[in-house]
């Protein structure tokens, strides 16, 4: 498994599809403070510091920027290996093929923690240009740890669709766009089952992210349905990677028989 780790992060390493999520990361606190002054001054928020930007940061990296940016690098990871028509090769070594996608799932998750640790120093750029007032150094620490446990509770909701869509050729980039509109859809659970269970709501909850608060929910949050929920997200990529199976397949025997009687008639029966 640490070859195959290595293997992934060298080639992220020269992934140009990277910047899609350093990109996005980025955008989302100058988005989410700009969206401030774009708003009538009747409801714009007078006392908009440095932890409702933060708040404001989590709600949109779960909802759009990290769903999307994960899901695209980590579909691209899967597909490339069809696309390069590298796929053939790595199933003739002795690796079974749940473990190399879940080398490239490993990788994905490690990278949602530095795009959480990327977030918290761009959002504290972002509210010191600003001027932003509230940033100290236990708010720092709080929200930080918020951000980065959503981004790491995330990345798990966005396995099932990696998978998926990572393994139809050319899909991921569909595969992010469904992943965003899945996020999206917090928005309209505010209360019972769904308030709680629905995975990208439980992501916000397991980070300690504040339903009521924010997302203007009408009762408080279950967390035993929010792990409860998380729970049949790993289940179902469990499920999704001990059934998956190469599509790729290596060069069938007759045909290689075939190829090599037609070199010898070429070169008059030599080698």
């Amino acid at each position: 498994m640490g070859s195959i780790l290595r293997g992934e992060w060298r080639k992220l390493r020269r992934c140009q599809i990277m910047l899609v999520g350093i990109v996005a990361v980025a955008l989302c606190p100058v988005v989410q403070y700009g969206t401030q002054w774009l708003l009538n001054p009747e409801v714009r928020d007078p006392d908009f510091t440095f932890e409702k930007l933060f708040a404001n940061v989590i709600w949109g990296n779960t909802q759009i920027f990290f769903p999307i940016s994960l899901v695209m690098i980590g579909g691209w990871l899967i597909d490339r290996e069809y696309a390069h028509d590298t796929m053939k090769n790595l199933i003739t070594i002795p690796v079974s093929y749940a473990k190399l996608l879940g080398g490239k799932l490993i990788v994905t998750i490690s990278l949602s923690l530095l795009f959480g640790l990327y977030s918290v120093a761009v959002t504290v750029l972002t509210g010191a240009l600003a001027g932003l007032e509230g940033l100290s150094a236990a708010v720092l620490l709080q929200q930080g740890v918020h951000l980065v446990t959503a981004a790491f509770t995330t990345s798990l909701v966005c396995m099932p669709m990696i998978l998926l869509f990572g393994q139809i050729r050319g899909a991921y980039l569909g595969g992010s766009l469904l992943t965003f509109f899945l996020g999206y859809c917090i928005l309209f659970f505010k209360s019972g089952f769904l308030l709680s269970a629905y995975p990208f709501s439980a992501a916000l909850i397991l980070a300690g992210f504040d339903m009521q608060a924010y997302n203007g929910a009408t009762q408080a949050p279950n967390i035993l349905l929010a792990l409860a929920g998380m729970a049949a997200v790993i289940l179902a990529t469990i499920v999704i990677l001990l059934l998956s199976r190469p599509g790729g397949k290596a060069t069938p025997a007759k045909k290689k028989s075939w190829t090599r009687r037609s070199q010898r008639r070429r070169t008059g029966g030599r080698g």
